[in-house]
């Protein structure tokens, strides 16, 4: 039988840093150095590459051939209608493209959407009740 632990210390105090910081680092001067280039894609500052990075893997495992364009497996076979914004729907073109030109990955901009809806639908699921809930009046 397993015992329960109790710990009767103190935690640790927290760490002050009182010297001075570092000034950032500007990114023109580091793109220069490692020879980078604008690739035409500005990224809001609460992301990073990161999140284009793991969209990318996201589609490559889950972007299947069979001639032609690529499905993505899992999703429903039936199209569905979803309103779109003008200026969401131009990102999503403006990603597609950069995934076609510099991945070389073929992948449509309403399959951006479909994985974008899907990474952030996913987020919300765990927070909904785990029990049905009745219609009013029944």
């Amino acid at each position: 039988m397993a015992k329960t632990i109790k710990v009767i210390g103190s935690t640790q105090k927290p760490i002050k840093v009182v010297g001075p910081t570092q000034e950032p680092v500007n990114p023109d001067v580091v793109a220069k150095a490692l020879g980078a280039e604008k690739v035409g894609i500005q990224i809001d500052r609460s992301q990073g590459p990161i999140s284009l990075f793991s969209l990318r893997q996201f589609l490559v495992n889950r972007l299947h051939s069979t001639g032609g364009r690529p499905k993505l497996k899992g999703t429903r076979k039936e199209r569905n209608k979803i309103p779109i914004f003008s200026e969401d729907w131009e990102k999503l073109e403006k990603i597609a493209k950069y995934y076609k030109k510099k991945e070389g990955i073929n992948v449509s901009s309403g399959q951006i959407a479909s994985v974008l809806i899907h990474a952030e639908v996913s987020k919300i699921a765990v927070l909904l009740p785990k029990h049905k809930v009745k219609a009013m009046g029944k």
